[in-house]
């Protein structure tokens, strides 16, 4: 699977012919991934990333490049992938608290700009953080818009070797990258919200109770507490 030269989100002609008729083979082999994930892919390395938005993905990105880390899948959307092609793969992802990742969304994506191209009254009145969860708890958080996603959902955990945790990323993604056998990998963080108060400030009990329910699968499964 690959990307086409010199455009990072386009799937190569061969990798698109594939995507296309993967539905059919899973119906013969049950080979393809049942769902379809953001993925970065590296043959030289043999790693998947499954890219999961508001987790530290631009400083990777970054720290990827500077390092010299080819990625013949750069910055794949909604692909399904060969499991037992890439049965041999070492196969990571980055999780975080879905409080915390909530309100880094809400920074990015509303406050920031109106990055979802919401209608301006609303996007205006999801200036109010507990209206934001509100509107994220109409959606089903298993099929929609990355940025609100769960994160269970963007991860084949099937098959998933590691889970770096974004408290304590520098740490985690140091032992990936030590196990890949990547030399001289350096993380160059990038992208930090300047000025945000600590998550929990931004909730009131309803809104953090709610924030619980609609994640409830990736707290459970990830461990993680308020």
């Amino acid at each position: 699977m690959k990307t086409a030269k010199n455009h990072l989100h386009r799937l190569s002609l061969a990798t698109m012919a594939a995507q296309a008729c993967y539905p059919l083979i899973r119906l013969a082999t049950g080979s393809p991934s049942a769902r379809k994930y953001n993925l970065s892919i590296s043959h030289q390395h043999q790693f998947i990333w499954f890219r999961v938005a508001k987790n530290g993905t631009r400083t990777l990105l970054k720290s990827l490049n500077a390092s010299g880390v080819q990625l013949d899948l750069a910055q794949a959307y909604k692909v399904r992938y060969p499991v037992r092609a890439y049965r041999d793969y070492y196969k990571f992802a980055v999780a975080r608290n879905p409080w915390d990742r909530l309100v880094s969304c809400w920074h990015g994506r509303i406050l920031r700009k109106n990055a979802f191209g919401y209608p301006e009254k609303l996007h205006q009145r999801l200036h109010d953080f507990s209206a934001f969860v509100d509107h994220v708890a109409e959606h089903d958080v298993e099929r929609c818009d990355p940025h609100i996603a769960s994160q269970s959902s963007l991860i084949d955990l099937n098959e998933l070797d590691y889970l770096i945790q974004m408290e304590s990323y520098a740490e985690d993604v140091a032992h990936v990258f030590r196990t890949i056998g990547v030399e001289g990998f350096k993380l160059r963080v990038t992208n930090r919200t300047q000025g945000r108060k600590h998550y929990t400030e931004y909730y009131t009990d309803e809104s953090r109770d709610k924030v619980g329910r609609i994640y409830e699968k990736d707290i459970r499964m990830f461990g993680y507490r308020y």
